[in-house]
């Protein structure tokens, strides 16, 4: 009887380590492309009267068409990563409480869409309905820009759209019509040079041409006869913000409009500005959050630097450098004379003169860096960038900032409009990886830098743009309980804050005298100096590897193909506050006052930090004094710790502090070190929402 119950037991076992081998121990272990059937384990939250939720909304699959492109073999690409890797990566590796796919709507087939929509629904249903770990939301990229040569008038930047619901979903999403990377793309050009430039094909290399021919072989609505594609496919388009926004209205969808890598040079004219959109193309009842930062760069700081400038005639001039910003145009300059120097006989100085004043006639002509015969990108140094600054957008432009927007003020019909939106960050990874900050590693992988094969440096050169990206931030939302609308009334009114990519905790209140607590995000009318206080606590410090529950949920070789053997695993221990620093913004129509009517920073505080967090108490004293409406927010920055991407160009300075060399921190060609993440210290941040005060109307 004895060794019956053994051989059961015996037998018992066997099947137990057969499932847990092929299953997991909670259900199937996915393959490629497929949906883990098992729910994230919940852990404890923080103890206030809301909990703090973490969130990415802004990821791309490879149904974008840059993120195909840029998977390829041929460019060093590591292959499709289809929707089910965002749940799974958002689940799994990065833990994260919430995400949304957004992926380029211009490039997005009706197929493409309907995959993305049932893996988000098939997202959602992995969790039980009174343990909720992860939601899924349903949206999109539109994405209009006119690049660097075209009108800035008429440049209104990236913007994803994010939906409360998936039982009210449009047939497709709606586009801006095609951009500069679909020229690319479709010309007739592309294929026989990805055939010639890595024979013998790769599959996906063909599968790229499969992609190519049936996304640019589907007309836009708006340019076909209705009668005759009727019941066929063709793409939503709308070309401005403003009629995104109707056809948003004519569907009946309860959607908020998200702009996002506004200051990114290569798409924005250099003189492009927020404020130009206040006037028609804005909608306050969506357009209620801005990404300040994500894997792309910091949005945040409005700094008043030039390009070039223009004199009464409008002749472009070039600009002389100021501290922290030296314009590409002089640095020409400086390149021309430097090699002028090595032929007697020459006037250098006017060769340098000559040089600069080219290169600026030459603003808007993407092949402006050609002029000089010979340089190097090592020999620009930092020209075109901003210096001193967190983590900047590359080829920075300062009127797209956040800080622009919401200090520009349009006076029409005696109404003031003006831009009231929270502040965001996600990733705008374009490898379905949501939420990839959670560990400074893998610097192309879990960011958006790319490179081609060495023998191919002659077709996709090397371009110091590469050393600008990092792993990217999230959105932290202040919520009731980890619900889908409860979430999404949150980011509606503004009851968010951006993180570098840092789990840091962050609170920001006005104490009001009649409301008590109003937390960041609001409008509010008062009379008396307001008083303020903010709290931050530092994020968890990781431990290597994955959880437990990862290894028996997602299974080793997806861990190591998506998470890269490396998922957020907090520690006990934290990261320490280092100071808080307040901005204070004087809304103003005159942006030639932004100098002045933006203080960055208004105040600092100094942490004395152990553990606890840092927790600060201040009255605006002028308040009274300011004619006008007022806006605050917060910034709350950890120790320094290491980064990927942390210092772009690696500067080595001279006794004066100036920069004499550089190391940009390539992703391809003969310089490119694949060891090498370009890890450098960097103060990890939060931001707060603005809280948005004005005197009520009798003392106005």
């Amino acid at each position: 009887m004895k060794i019956f119950k053994y051989l059961l037991a015996f037998l018992a076992l066997i099947i137990v380590l057969f499932a847990i081998s092929a299953k997991g121990l909670f259900g199937n272990l996915p393959s490629d492309g497929e949906i883990a059937s098992d729910p994230r384990p919940l852990s404890s939250r923080n103890s206030m009267d809301k909990q703090i939720f973490f969130g990415d909304l802004h990821v791309h699959t490879t149904f974008s068409q840059d993120a195909f492109f840029f998977s390829l073999p041929l460019l060093q690409g590591e292959g499709a990563h289809p929707p089910a890797d965002a749940c799974n990566f958002a689940r799994f590796c990065s833990a994260l409480d919430f995400f949304s796919i957004t992926d380029h709507a211009e490039g997005i087939t009706q197929n493409m869409w309907d995959q993305t929509i049932e893996a988000t629904k098939n997202c959602n249903a992995v969790s039980s309905n009174t343990d909720t770990d992860l939601i899924a939301f349903a949206g999109w990229e539109w994405t209009q820009m006119v690049g660097e040569a075209g009108d800035p008038d008429k440049h209104y930047g990236h913007k994803n759209i994010i939906l409360r619901n998936l039982d009210n979903l449009p047939k497709a999403p709606i586009g801006a019509g095609l951009g500069g990377m679909d020229m690319i793309l479709k010309s007739p050009l592309v294929p026989p040079l990805l055939l010639l430039a890595d024979f013998p094909p790769e599959k996906i290399d063909f599968d790229f041409l499969k992609y190519r021919d049936e996304t640019y072989s589907i007309p836009f609505c708006s340019n076909v006869n209705g009668d005759k594609f009727e019941g066929s496919e063709c793409k939503e388009e709308a070309s401005t913000p403003r009629e995104l926004f109707n056809r948003l209205d004519e569907l009946s969808l309860d959607a908020l409009v998200i702009p996002h890598g506004t200051t990114w040079g290569i798409h924005a004219p250099a003189n492009s500005t927020m404020s130009s959109q206040l006037l028609e193309q804005h909608d306050p009842e969506k357009q209620r959050l801005f990404e300040v930062y994500s894997g792309h760069g910091n949005s945040e700081v409005y700094k008043n630097i030039k390009h070039v400038i223009q004199n009464e005639d409008g002749q472009n001039l070039c600009p002389k450098p100021t501290n922290g910003f030296e314009p590409c145009c002089w640095r020409a300059g400086e390149i021309a004379k430097k090699q002028c120097f090595s032929n007697e006989g020459l006037d250098c100085e006017k060769i340098g003169q000559e040089t600069r004043q080219n290169f600026a006639d030459r603003i808007k002509d993407i092949g402006r860096f050609g002029i000089i015969e010979g340089a190097k990108p090592e020999d620009w140094l930092q020209c075109g960038q901003l210096q001193n600054e967190f983590l900047p957008a590359y080829n920075y432009r300062p009127g797209m900032s956040a800080q622009v927007a919401l200090a520009s003020e349009i006076i029409s019909e005696g109404k003031s409009k003006r831009f009231k939106m929270g502040l965001i960050g996600s990733t705008d990874n374009h490898k379905a990886r949501a939420g990839s900050g959670y560990k400074e590693f893998a610097k192309k992988a879990m960011g958006d830098s790319w490179g081609a094969k060495d023998n191919l440096t002659w077709l996709l050169p090397p371009e110091r743009g590469a050393s600008f990206y990092s792993t990217g931030g999230l959105v932290a939302v202040h919520a009731d309980s980890l619900n889908r609308d409860k979430i999404f009334d949150s980011l509606y009114e503004r009851e968010v804050y951006a993180t570098s990519g840092e789990r840091i905790l962050l609170w920001f209140n006005l104490k009001h005298p009649e409301m008590g607590n109003v937390p960041m995000g609001q409008e509010v009318e008062i009379s008396t100096n307001p008083v303020f206080q903010v709290k931050a606590v530092g994020s968890f410090k990781q431990k290597p590897g994955c959880p437990d529950y990862v290894h028996t949920s997602l299974g080793q070789n997806e861990i190591a193909r998506l998470c890269l053997n490396e998922c957020y695993n907090p520690s006990s221990d934290r990261n320490l506050i280092d100071r808080i620093e307040i901005i204070k913004i004087i809304p103003s129509p005159n942006p030639d006052k932004f100098p002045d009517q933006i203080q960055d920073p208004w105040k600092i505080f100094n942490c004395m930090d152990s553990i606890e967090g840092c927790e600060i108490k201040f009255t605006d004293d002028t308040y009274n004094d300011s004619q006008g409406d007022v806006v605050y927010y917060a910034r709350a920055i950890q120790n320094p710790t290491l980064a990927v991407g942390g210092d772009p160009l690696r500067c080595t300075l001279d006794g004066e502090g100036n920069c004499i060399k550089i190391k940009p921190c390539y992703a391809s060609g003969e310089d490119f070190d694949p060891e090498d993440d370009c890890l450098a210290p960097v103060g990890e941040r939060a931001w707060s929402s603005p809280l948005f005060l004005s005197k009520p109307k009798n003392l106005q």
